[in-house]
């Protein structure tokens, strides 16, 4: 099977559609949490149709994986079908209209880059439940997004161990908030019906790993595109930020504004799917000190074999 990196993914997907800020409401209900829920799963649940549709058993097998790994794969399919479902049901018992399937480009040509797409978005699952559990107020409803949230890393482990990755890389998985997940979201979404309004959540300018990059360790030094080519970038200090459950570490970040990226250093203790941001104030992590991401970066190894 080929071998595709997280950057070249995930700088590809990022040049597909465009992202809309879209107005902050004050607070987020837990309808709203329920109608982002379900954006994500419609998301994740058309993924799966239609890669499984586009490519068969034969083709994965051709690919270098067997019957059970395709079997396993629909086993997700099913999964995150059941999800849409759930959640959909849930919203109209709120009284409310639950959001409806959009349409997507997922810039997958290949079997390998199913995989690997596969693999970011169960991640960016996982990680966008656990950052929405803390802002969920009714009980049963924190119950549910806890039984999804466990399947999802299910998913994550399989497709990471598929790809040769260490299925569980840190002790902790890393949470996002409303707008960094979006910001991952969007690239992927072409357009949504006009009945399911808009989300109280804003996209963040895109970053991501420099596609020459093949593989990132801890302490190497990295490059991050960004497609928001600002000329007054030079004239500040900026840091990146890597999210963890414990709270981001800084780390100073270079502005290359002839190359339109910035280089920063991948600080201990990140591995696998990793999180990053470019703000231009340290310690501070609101709209008004992003400057763009979050950037997805695979950083090789787990933290218990350092």
């Amino acid at each position: 099977m080929k071998t595709l990196t997280i950057s070249s993914v995930v700088l590809a997907l990022a040049n597909i559609g465009s992202t809309h800020p879209t107005p902050k409401k004050s607070t987020i209900t837990d309808v709203d949490i329920l109608q982002y829920a379900l954006t994500l799963e419609h998301l994740e649940d058309k993924f799966y149709r239609e890669g499984l549709a586009n490519f068969t058993l034969k083709h994965f097998e051709e690919a270098g994986l067997d019957e059970t790994f395709y079997k396993n794969l629909n086993e997700v399919s099913y999964d995150e079908t059941t999800h849409v479902a759930f959640l959909t049901s849930a919203l109209k018992a709120a009284n409310a209209t639950p959001v409806a399937e959009c349409t997507y480009s997922f810039g997958v040509t290949s079997v390998a880059s199913f995989i690997a797409t596969a693999g970011i978005l169960e991640g960016v699952g996982v990680s966008a439940y656990l950052g929405a559990a803390a802002s969920i107020m009714n009980k049963d409803y924190l119950t549910a997004a806890g039984s999804i949230l466990t399947v999802e890393s299910r998913h994550s482990s399989y497709l990471r161990g598929a790809q040769k990755q260490s299925p569980f890389p840190q002790p902790f998985d890393a949470p996002l908030d409303f707008n960094e997940v979006y910001t991952l979201a969007a690239p992927f979404i072409t357009s949504c019906p006009e009945s399911n309004g808009k989300l109280p959540v804003k996209a963040f300018p895109m970053l991501a790993l420099d596609p020459s990059i093949t593989k990132v360790e801890t302490n190497a030094t990295i490059t991050l595109d960004t497609k928001d080519d600002e000329s007054n970038y030079g004239k500040h200090e900026f840091y990146a930020a890597w999210i963890s459950v414990t709270g981001p570490t800084y780390v100073p970040a270079k502005w290359c504004g002839d190359k339109n990226k910035f280089e920063t250093m991948v600080p201990p203790g990140f591995h696998g799917q990793s999180y990053v941001l470019i703000t231009g104030t340290k310690d501070c992590m609101t709209d008004d000190c992003v400057v763009a991401g979050p950037a997805i970066v695979e950083v090789s190894g787990a933290s218990g074999m350092e």
